[in-house]
């Protein structure tokens, strides 16, 4: 999968009325981010700019449209334009409004945005995927519950204070709290995504807790994967699907990390040999065993067992 943000023939918009946005004008030279906080602002015709734009309603409501389509803005809601989107934004002369307004350019989060197309294959892309997909407009308005509209005001509020402060380093705290908003949005945005992963842990949490218990009583005996299939009363494949969603590892690699860690802790014990930890972490050959510890560690068990000692 890759993602990318649809680039426009800003000539030919800006000659049909729509007003353009430039990032180097708009933000600090070297810091592609930018913070604010509006307690006034007036109508914006159809427009669109190079980078990211978030706007948080702390106070007030307005008319927001995204490519055609109108959004009623109010207390509480976010928004998220991807670049070079058209929108525009309508607001009553007298209306009482505090808006916290935060815009940046993708390679704040990551450098390699600068490259376009982007592979999905460095793990930052997952900041930022959620809001540039076409198939959904959730991002277009996204109405927080209570207690993450107070987190997301608060973040959003540290982040204006870092900008204006401009402290040593505030650069690096400022992306810090970009991320941690992001991945607050991404989690809104895929609500129901969200319900069906808690449902799921919830209907196996007993049988892959029992499973976990049983690796860890048990990891010295000969143990597979079929084994566990039949402790679980699983097939295979949704078994290995959902060991891996459950502990971030595959059974033979938590298996194995397991028995070299248990076999660092016992090399401490001077009166155990080498060959007494391999056969009593469950390796059963001496070669492999030592081949394994030290593809793990860097070093033999003798050698490990030398620094220890120390």
């Amino acid at each position: 999968m890759s993602i990318y943000w649809s680039q426009v023939d800003i000539e030919e918009l800006t000659g049909s009325g729509v007003v353009y946005f430039n990032s180097k004008m708009e933000m600090l030279e070297g810091l592609p981010c930018k913070m604010y906080k509006l307690t006034y602002q007036q109508s914006l015709w159809t427009h669109c700019h190079d980078y990211f734009q978030i706007w948080y309603v702390a106070k007030g409501a307005f008319l927001h449209t995204v490519q055609q389509q109108v959004y009623e803005i109010r207390k509480g809601d976010i928004f998220v334009i991807p670049p070079f989107t058209l929108h525009s934004v309508s607001i009553s002369p007298d209306e009482d409004i505090e808006i916290y307004g935060c815009e940046f350019m993708p390679s704040f989060v990551n450098e390699r945005f600068q490259e376009q197309p982007t592979d999905h294959a460095f793990f930052d892309v997952a900041f930022l995927e959620y809001f540039l997909r076409k198939e959904t407009n959730a991002q277009s308005q996204i109405t927080l519950d209570s207690v993450t509209d107070v987190t997301v005001r608060n973040v959003l509020k540290d982040m204006l204070i870092e900008y204006e402060r401009r402290t040593p380093f505030f650069q690096i705290s400022l992306k810090a709290k970009l991320l941690v908003l992001l991945s607050i949005l991404a989690r809104q945005v895929n609500g129901e995504l969200l319900r069906e992963g808690f449902e799921k842990s919830e209907k196996y949490r007993e049988i892959m807790t029992r499973v976990v218990d049983h690796i860890h009583n048990h990891y010295q005996e000969d143990m597979n994967l079929n084994d566990l299939c039949s402790l679980s009363n699983l097939s295979r494949s949704t078994f290995c699907i959902l060991f891996k969603e459950w502990t971030g590892k595959t059974f033979n690699r938590y298996l194995t990390d397991l028995r070299i860690l248990q076999a660092m802790m016992m090399l401490k014990q001077p009166e155990l040999s080498v060959t007494d930890v391999c056969y009593s972490t469950g390796f059963n050959e001496l070669s492999y065993f030592c081949r394994i510890f030290k593809k793990y560690t860097g070093i033999s068990p003798t050698d490990f067992r030398k620094q220890a000692m120390k």
